[in-house]
């Protein structure tokens, strides 16, 4: 049913301020820009890789998007699965009886598209999409050091039940798991992208509702890319050893628009594992 992560979705106050790191900083390639007037929202999409960033500032206090900034400030929005056919997927969605935002799909900024209801992923909206002509991925030439979306965790109540629905659901499969003392790991990829899923091996009586916790970019040159970012007063840590293999770096979600901003380099090293 899913083809990949189409896009990750961040909620921002000043668009010209997130600019200033994804684009400018990281050298991401601005592909759209406009307003929608109906979701009262200026918004853009960045390209990484085969997949997106899409960056989302409310222009008018009833937009959804101002009311997420109100109750959570800036960060994390929602993520985007790529389908091939948007109608039928959310039609099995209804089927599933999968509570929605959007029962049925609607034309959006990135294409056709229906929002799940937060609650049907424990806390962590999604959005299916099919996109339109121009957002359909494919690598370009590009001088960024970015070559790619990684992964992006989802932090939940529960890995084991938001495995399940991602397959019954999506037909994405889990394709490692492991645990390490209370806390579950588990990890599906339906494309390009990982989907990396953390939360407690069992479902606690008062569980936190889940979010989305973290995105990670694969780059080239790591100690050259974190040398810039300082330099142009980002607030970036050292890079250091991955447990997934090759050398990570971590900026503070306070200095990239509330988000939590990993980059990951494999060079002289094996690669990602199979995930």
């Amino acid at each position: 049913m899913i083809r990949d992560v189409h896009h990750v979705g961040i909620a921002v106050r000043d668009l010209e301020a997130a600019y200033a790191l994804y684009r400018d900083a990281l050298g991401l390639r601005l592909v759209k820009e406009g307003e929608m007037p109906s979701r009262g929202v200026r918004a853009a999409m960045l390209a990484a890789g085969g997949a997106y960033l899409e960056l989302i500032q409310p222009l008018e206090a009833s937009s959804p998007f101002a009311t997420f900034l109100e109750e959570r400030g800036e960060g994390l929005h929602h993520v985007a699965l790529w389908s091939d056919d948007v109608d039928g997927d959310v039609a099995k969605l209804r089927d599933c009886g999968v509570t929605l935002d959007d029962p049925e799909p609607r034309d959006g900024f990135t294409g056709r598209l229906s929002y799940l209801a937060a609650d049907a992923f424990d806390g962590v909206q999604l959005e299916v999409v099919e996109p339109e002509e121009g957002l359909m991925g494919g690598r370009s030439a590009t001088e960024s050091r970015i070559t790619r979306i990684d992964h992006v965790v989802l932090r939940v109540p529960h890995a084991g039940t938001i495995s399940e629905r991602m397959e019954s659901w999506f037909g994405v499969e889990t394709k490692r798991t492991f645990q390490r003392g209370e806390t579950s790991f588990a990890f599906m990829r339906p494309g390009d992208v990982v989907i990396e899923v953390i939360g407690p091996s069992e479902r606690p009586a008062k569980p936190r509702p889940g979010d989305i916790a973290g995105l990670c970019f694969e780059c080239t040159g790591i100690d050259e890319l974190a040398a810039d970012l300082k330099a142009k007063g980002y607030p970036v840590g050292e890079p250091h050893p991955a447990l997934q293999g090759g050398r990570i770096v971590s900026v503070n979600r306070s200095g990239a628009c509330g988000v939590p901003v990993a980059f990951i380099d494999f060079t002289d090293s094996p690669g990602p594992p199979s995930r």
